[in-house]
């Protein structure tokens, strides 16, 4: 049986800075690849920073939750 490659196998996560009020940082790294997936997903003709960097917090902060609180789903 083969594996379904997700959006998450396409990143590398770099680096994790905790800060000190709880929060941290993380450095990741996102493949060619990545961007292809996130262009045909939002149907932007650009990949920018700050909206590759949004969708990335939205599916994590998605992901945690469900891991926090399955029923939410």
């Amino acid at each position: 049986m083969e594996k379904k490659i997700t959006d998450e196998d396409l990143l590398d996560i770099v680096s994790v800075k905790e800060l000190g009020d709880g929060s941290a940082n993380l450095t990741i790294d996102v493949s060619e690849e990545f961007l292809a997936v996130y262009r045909k997903k939002t149907g932007k003709k650009r990949a920018t920073k700050k909206g590759v960097a949004k969708y990335i917090e939205k599916h994590l902060n998605d992901y945690l939750a469900e891991k926090v609180n399955p029923e939410t789903k």
